[in-house]
Formats: structure tokens, C-alpha cells, sequence
């Protein structure tokens, strides 16, 4: 099987620990506007209880802090922290449990790594997540993996998960029985490349992958749920960034589905993610406050965040990305 037939970039950047930047266009002289990864993961939920169900319960992640509108997750003290806000019933989905990822906006999933991922598919399944597709077996050189993205379907909610059936955790990556930390997070965009200059050109990330469309060379299960019989005609192309280069977390992925010719359309989820809608909407940076005033000098599309000396950017399809003062 060749690098590219499985999923192309989403095998890389779960099994692939240094860069790649074939086709990347000259970066931009432009200052990371941070050197580290996100802190944070915002989650809207109906229930925060009833959600974290699985993370506490399937994937050993505990409850580091809890009161009646908020909960904050984390893997054994390690990565980055998930944090639910609970939201009255009614609430906006930022992505309907039915979005797919030819329709752009907001966040399609958290990534993280995880093992014997079949059992998680069945224990999930009763706490309310279903898989989009069957488990994907994807092949990256040495690696060998099982791939699937699991929705949430209350919220709308995807956790997409990697088990490496051959090769070692990336070294520094924490070990983990079940569920490991978040280290990428996706956003389904109606044009890659305008995103990714937001990120290269704006914020300064570097780019860990650039890739030109890509279709597969025979009809195969994706987790993106392309259907099977148009993996081979409707291509997609993606990239992946980092603000520093060879980071195993703290990623960024955009994916555009290129299906307008076989009659892929459908919403623009964009302007639903808000922090008053349910779902993955945000990721956040815990920065110094000399880093937040010198970040009031980034362009002015940036909108202040009512609690006071927070910022945040919102990416081309809505995803946002806050810097807030540290803890």
C-alpha cells in the first residue's frame, strides 16, 4: 500500500514524528505568537456528567476540577486539559451529529491516541457516542493502525481516535491505557489554503504538512466518511501545522473535501461555532500577560473576549483560538 492510499495527512500525523513539508509553500517571516501547545479544549455539553463519561469511565482521564456549570478533565496530570461547560437544553450545536466532512466549519474532531480501540468502540456505544465508519485499518510505512472517529450524538461531539498496532508511541508522548492525550485537533474548511495562511501567515505556525489533493487508488473505508465508492474520484487536501516545528501536540489539521463535482455539498457550519453552542468549538492558550499585550497588536479581525484580558482569533470557517492569562 502506498503512504497516501490510506487517508494521506490524517495516518501521517498520527504515526509520522518528524516533519514533513513537501509541497509547502515558503513560509511567511512571521513570529510564532506562541512557542507552545494549547492548553485547553472547550467542549459545550447538555449534561457535563453525563458526557464525561467518556473520558472518565472508558478513558481514564480524571475530573481535575468540577462545579455546577464546568468540569475540567485530564490524562494523569498530563496534556492538555478538556474543559465542559454545560449548556441549557436548546442549546446551538456547533456540528450536528449528522454533519459530514465535506460541509465546512467549526471543529470536526479532537484527536488523540488509544488502544484496543474495538472495545472502546462497544463501550462507547452505550454511553451515546456511535462510530462514523467501521474501524479504518490504515497502513504509513512501518505503522500499522486503527482509525476511527467517534460522535458524540447529543452533541454533535467527535473524538477521533489512533491505535498503533506496530511501532512505539512517539517518545515524550505519555503512556496511557486507554485513551492517551489530545494532541491534534481538526477543522473541516471550505478552502484549505486560506486557512492555512491564517495560521502561517497570522499567527506563524510552522507547517508540518502541505499536500496537494489527494484521492485513493482503490475504493477503501475513510474515517472522514467519504463514501467508499467515491474515495477514488473525490479528492481532498489538507495540511497541519504547529507553532513550533516537531511538536508531538498542541497541532492544528485542516481538511477540505473537494466534492462539489460528485454533488457533495450541504451546511456551512461557521457561523455556529460560538461559545453558546454545545460541541468542540475552542482550544486555548494560557499565556503570560505581557504575551497578551503584545498580541493586541495582531490585525484587527480579532474580537476581545468579554471576561476581560483574553483575546481570541476565529479561523476562516469559524474555529476559535483564545489566549488567555495563565493560571
Amino acid at each position: 500500500m502506498k503512504p497516501w492510499m490510506v487517508i494521506g495527512l490524517i495516518a501521517l500525523s498520527a504515526c509520522q514524528t518528524t516533519n514533513v513539508t513537501e509541497d509547502a509553500p515558503v513560509s511567511a517571516d512571521v513570529t510564532p505568537v506562541v512557542d507552545q501547545a494549547w492548553d485547553e479544549v472547550r467542549i459545550g455539553t447538555y449534561n457535563n456528567q453525563d458526557f464525561a463519561k467518556l473520558f472518565t469511565e472508558i478513558g481514564g482521564y480524571t475530573a481535575v476540577y468540577s462545579d455546577p456549570a464546568v468540569m475540567m478533565l485530564q490524562q494523569d496530570g498530563h496534556g492538555a486539559r478538556i474543559i465542559l461547560e454545560e449548556m441549557p437544553m436548546g442549546a446551538p450545536q456547533a456540528r450536528a451529529p449528522d454533519a459530514a466532512s465535506w460541509e465546512p466549519g467549526c471543529y470536526w474532531s479532537l484527536m488523540m491516541r488509544a488502544k484496543n480501540v474495538p472495545s472502546i468502540v462497544e463501550d462507547a456505544k452505550a454511553l451515546g457516542w456511535e462510530p462514523k465508519t467501521p474501524i479504518a485499518y490504515l497502513e504509513f510505512g512501518p505503522s500499522k493502525l486503527n482509525v476511527v472517529v467517534l460522535t458524540h450524538q447529543a452533541t454533535g461531539t467527535q473524538i477521533q481516535l489512533y491505535e498503533r498496532l506496530t511501532t512505539p508511541l512517539p517518545e515524550g508522548y505519555p503512556d496511557f491505557e486507554r485513551f492517551g492525550v489530545p494532541f491534534n485537533i481538526m477543522q473541516m474548511v471550505s478552502d484549505r489554503d486560506a486557512t492555512y495562511r491564517f495560521f502561517t501567515e497570522q499567527l506563524g505556525y510552522e507547517t508540518f504538512y502541505h499536500g496537494e489533493p489527494y484521492v485513493s487508488e482503490e475504493p477503501e473505508i475513510m474515517p472522514l466518511g467519504i463514501p467508499v465508492e467515491l474515495t477514488t474520484t473525490v479528492p481532498y487536501r489538507a495540511s497541519i501545522v504547529s507553532p513550533v516545528k516537531g511538536m508531538e501536540t498542541g497541532r492544528f489539521e485542516m481538511i477540505e473535501v473537494m466534492g462539489a463535482d460528485a454533488g457533495l455539498t450541504g451546511r456551512d457550519f461557521s457561523a455556529t461555532c460560538t461559545r453558546e453552542a454545545v460541541g468542540l468549538t475552542e482550544v486555548r492558550y494560557r499565556v503570560k500577560i505581557d504575551s497578551l499585550k503584545s498580541l493586541a497588536l495582531l490585525p484587527e479581525d480579532r474580537a476581545a473576549i468579554p471576561e476581560g484580558h483574553s483575546l481570541v482569533q476565529t479561523a476562516p470557517d469559524g474555529a476559535m483560538i483564545a489566549f488567555l492569562p495563565q493560571q
